[in-house]
């Protein structure tokens, strides 16, 4: 019975993880970018201006084990690197140490790349799991902004300052 109990413990672990990876996507939004769904919604990227040079990843679900390879992937489709990317997180409910992992690889990539990363609406558990870790150490604070339109301001503001 006791090996029954560990066998199904293992078993329902291994679905969680399974149903996590399956939920969670990452969308790349462009000045380009159109679509009819992401339309309806009235906090939706495609009602602001994107400026030029400024890429917009959406994580959708947990940032978990399976989702930090689909996020790893979205990156490295991009074939130059913008001059800004803004990692959009309002649909993230949580993040675990492979999410964390990931971002800070993200950070080393965009440094040594000459790119900008802003961070946007961060919920409450991965903004504490972030702080914990200290990730925001190696973050300005000013590129840690609480929704889109902050986001892409900030986003404007360091293309102007990178043109002057």
């Amino acid at each position: 019975l006791t090996i029954a109990i560990e066998i199904g413990m293992l078993l329902a672990v291994f679905l969680f993880m399974r149903r996590m990876a399956m939920v969670t996507n990452v969308g790349v939004f462009t000045r380009e970018f159109n679509d009819e769904e992401e339309r309806l919604d009235p906090m939706s990227i495609d009602k602001r201006n994107i400026p030029e040079g400024v890429e917009v990843y959406e994580i959708n679900g947990p940032f978990f084990f399976g989702a930090a390879s689909k996020f790893k992937e979205a990156i490295d489709q991009v074939a130059k690197p913008p001059k800004v990317r803004i990692i959009r997180m309002r649909n993230v409910p949580a993040i675990d140490s492979t999410g964390i992992y990931s971002l800070e690889e993200l950070l080393k990539s965009s440094q040594k790349e000459g790119t900008e990363l802003i961070f946007s609406g961060i919920h409450a558990q991965p903004m504490f799991v972030l702080e914990g870790s200290g990730f925001f150490k190696k973050v300005n604070p000013a590129d840690i902004c609480g929704n889109i339109d902050l986001a892409l301001a900030r986003a404007k503001e360091l293309i102007e300052i990178r043109e002057k």
